[in-house]
């Protein structure tokens, strides 16, 4: 349910959809902030489903609804084809996707009802898919692939009952005829170990049965607090005491067809939808290429093949946004996507171009000017000596200048960050913990994630880094990425291992 971007964009699917396209409303609520062509009932419904989905995994981890609050961007779409399409896919049958990038986490759905068979629908797919980023968002840790995805399973099957409460572990009846793979090798192997494990269907089972079961529940917490602390899977799963009665019972409960559900009040504030506004000709059609949108490291895509596929959907991407943007040439939006994706494909002039434009026509825009600040960061990197130093510091300065402007913008924290890097001085504290905080705004930005990991290692804190490398490196899907990501976590607990060595021979 989380598919990495790796196939060519259709072109006539993106033409054609936006062709297709009537008039596009933006709907926000206390959380999510809604894209949609559909009436008023329908968002209501969409929305309402979504807040609910957001305070029923609030008050099951007690976290505040009226804490800060990155907003999720949720788009509607006609049909599978336009979510094919930002994809790269075909065929694929994908009823929505979670991303993240520099402009900040989205999710895609379907507006008409989703053509699967049973009872899985478009919601249960954005729900499930709004866990990960619910989990991502305020409680990263260290979780096993089958807790990702069966956390993720037991939110999106929960179904709102005729009484209006929410019916927490209602079962998951699209997830039938679970192969049963044995929890003791679930639990202790590798995943990649474990050919025919049922990643969604027994991971929800497993999920639901260790959050119901009064006697499990407690090892549950116990055994992913401790990997999160760092304990090895056979340590963490000493918590639930003898694994092949821990099988049985599980097994066991599935087998018997009946699972407990909770019937939840979940408070939403009211109106659900508290402003709606018109989305602007540019950014309407502009909403294939937004989502689209993919500025992960290309270096991450290790065969040359998936390089070569990826570069090419990229310069496809880059190429309709060109001429598209041409027809909003005095737009913000059009010239500060244009930007972005040009900055991504390493077309520096061009991306300066963009936002050069975009600050004349809207001044205090305040991603244009983050990216300005790190444009010039990226141009003083590549001088010497003093010339280095003044282009950082200009830099360094417009980066303060556009945090004035909204003290609470991530990209402003990165672009003052990234001044430092380009000076070639250490950054100070308030930098670095600025890096954190825009890692705590756009959770799933793996770049800017990366970019905190090597500052932690940087400066020895080797535990933040593994830590913060976690979500990566324990991404319950396969991707060069999480290979990566598990090569550089195995460094870092090395060079933790040789500094408490060191620590320890001193004394």
């Amino acid at each position: 349910m989380k598919p990495a971007f790796t196939a060519f964009i259709s072109i006539a699917l993106l033409v054609s959809a936006s062709a297709a396209r009537s008039e596009w409303r933006r709907f926000e609520t206390q959380h999510f902030i809604v894209y949609s062509e559909s009436n008023d009932k329908r968002v209501n419904e969409l929305a309402t489903g979504l807040e609910n989905i957001d305070g029923l995994m609030r008050m099951a981890t007690g976290l505040s609804a009226d804490g800060e609050t990155v907003k999720v961007r949720i788009y509607e779409m006609a049909d599978e084809g336009q979510v094919e399409a930002a994809l790269g896919v075909h065929n694929s049958g994908i009823a929505g996707f979670y991303a993240s990038n520099i402009l900040g986490p989205y999710a895609v759905t379907l507006r008409r009802a989703y053509g699967a068979p049973g009872d899985f629908t478009a919601d249960i797919v954005l729900h499930h898919e709004y866990a990960h980023h619910f989990m991502l968002q305020y409680f990263p840790g260290t979780y096993p692939p089958w807790y990702v995805e069966g956390f993720a399973e037991l939110i999106g099957s929960t179904k709102a009952l005729p009484d209006g409460r929410m019916g927490y572990g209602f079962p998951a009846k699209y997830r039938r005829d679970i192969y049963w793979t044995d929890m003791r090798d679930v639990l202790l192997k590798p995943p990649e170990k474990l050919e025919q494990f049922d990643l969604y269907g027994q991971g929800w089972a497993m999920t639901h049965f260790l959050t119901f079961s009064r006697a499990r529940s407690s090892q549950l917490r116990q055994y992913l607090g401790a990997l999160t602390a760092g304990r090895s899977a056979a340590e963490a799963a000493a918590a639930f005491g003898d694994l092949a009665t821990l099988n049985r019972e599980a097994h066991a409960y599935l087998l018997s067809g009946s699972f407990e559900y909770r019937p939840v009040s979940v408070p939403v504030r009211q109106p659900v939808i508290q402003k709606v506004s018109p989305v602007g000709a540019a950014e309407a059609a502009l909403i294939p290429e937004t989502i689209a949108f993919n500025d992960e490291d290309l270096s991450s895509f290790r065969k040359a093949d998936d390089r070569e596929r990826e570069q090419k959907r990229r310069d496809q991407l880059l190429s309709h946004l060109r001429s598209k943007a041409a027809r909003f040439a005095k737009e913000p939006y059009s010239l500060y996507l244009l930007a972005q994706v040009e900055n991504q494909a390493g077309n520096k002039q061009a991306a300066a171009t963009a936002t050069d434009r975009l600050l004349t026509v809207q001044p205090s825009h305040v991603g244009g000017m983050a990216l300005k600040s790190m444009l010039l960061s990226d141009a003083a990197a590549n001088l010497s000596a003093d010339a280095r130093a003044a282009k950082a510091l200009a830099a360094r300065h417009l980066a303060m200048a556009a945090n004035k402007v909204d003290p609470d913008n991530a990209l402003t924290y990165i672009a003052f960050y990234k001044s430092y890097v380009a000076a070639g001085t250490p950054a100070p504290p308030g930098a670095v913990n600025g890096l954190a905080a825009a890692v705590e705004k756009l959770p799933g930005d793996t770049n800017v994630r990366q970019m905190l990991v090597d500052e932690f290692a940087t400066e020895g804190r080797f535990a933040e880094a593994m830590m913060t490398l976690s979500p990566i490196a324990n991404d319950p899907h396969d991707s060069p990425m999480r290979q990566a990501a598990r090569e550089k976590m195995a460094q870092l607990k090395a060079r933790a291992e040789r500094k408490a060595a060191v620590v320890t021979s001193g004394n």
